[in-house]
């Protein structure tokens, strides 16, 4: 659990955008992860002052010492109370808590800003942990996540995808995302920015050679239900079509019967049955075309221009 580089650049931007940090909640403490004089560069750069002590303590090296965590950094974006929840106090959380628990009543709508930094793919449970660290936002605060969205497998229990926070992160549940970005771990790349794919009436699928990371920005816009459950838009469509499609003719309906008659007793003969079963085997003109299609869906591509580049940020390490 930690704040690298590029998060640290995301949660400036968010700091830019009006997301207050005054009081602050963070799942598990974060470390500050990354080069320190690239971290204060960027900072300098944009426009935040930094004291001598200031500097003093972001430049300490990676010791046991507090300041290789993440709250001196935090603070420089104004957060004055700053609250650490983890299921143990063995790096020094301020609330020992475990988010798979009934949140208790003094958690509930009381911070301005909840970060999960890494640490909802590491929870079994995370549709509870997700809601409990969605409840802690009071109505007008922002919730961010920073987390794995793909070849991190082995890291946790979860690679998330951004439509698990588009379909649960919605009005419907009290809340709207603000930002969902992605950006692979590769030096002077870009970020990209996804777009809900409800809006675009398309999965967004997304393949990638190196370790891809995603940032969610969500602000509560009022009560979260403690029940809500989301469905994949894509089925939700598929549903809602089917319900259209019931209505149709009874004649229609025959023969569409009549067609399903005809191939169950089709798969019935042998001979008809084996040649449908070679027939499915990959021939090698088709695996080239899967080939090409995983290429095709590759982040830096964007052949469908799903994605929008974050024309002012690049990629460190």
């Amino acid at each position: 659990m930690g704040i690298d580089l590029n998060s640290a650049q995301l949660l400036i931007k968010a700091h830019e955008n009006g997301v207050s940090f005054k009081r602050m909640a963070t799942l598990g403490r974060q470390y500050l992860l990354g080069d320190r004089q690239k971290l204060i560069a960027i900072l300098l750069e944009s426009g935040y002052e930094v004291s001598k002590d200031c500097l003093r303590r972001l430049l300490v090296p990676y010791t046991g010492h507090p300041e290789v965590y993440s709250e001196e950094f935090f603070s420089l974006l104004g957060a004055k109370e700053i609250l650490a929840i983890d299921m143990s106090d063995y790096e020094g959380a301020q609330i020992v808590h475990d988010m798979t628990h009934p949140l208790p009543d003094s958690l509930v709508s009381s911070f301005d800003l909840v970060v999960d930094g890494g640490t909802l793919e590491h929870i079994f449970d995370l549709p509870t942990a997700l809601r409990n660290a969605t409840r802690m936002v009071r109505p007008g605060g922002r919730f961010i996540s920073l987390t794995m969205a793909n070849n991190f497998c082995g890291h946790g229990f979860y690679q998330l995808s951004p439509e698990l926070f588009y379909r649960f992160l919605c009005p419907q549940n009290g809340y709207t995302i603000e930002a969902c970005v992605v950006w692979e771990d590769i030096p002077q790349s870009r970020f990209y920015r996804v777009p809900d794919p409800d809006a675009v009436q398309e999965r967004i699928n997304l393949t990638s050679e190196f370790g891809t990371y995603m940032f969610i920005q969500a602000k509560r816009l009022d009560d979260a239900a403690r029940e809500f459950i989301p469905h994949q838009g894509v089925y939700t469509r598929l549903w809602n079509r089917e319900l259209g499609e019931s209505a149709i003719s009874n004649g229609a309906s025959q023969q569409s019967s009549i067609l399903f008659k005809l191939r169950s007793v089709l798969k019935r003969i042998p001979v008809l049955r084996s040649a449908v079963v070679s027939g499915r085997k990959l021939p090698p003109i088709a695996a080239y075309r899967a080939m090409g299609e995983y290429r095709r869906l590759q982040i830096r591509r964007n052949t469908k221009g799903f994605l929008t580049p974050l024309e002012d940020l690049q990629v460190l390490r």
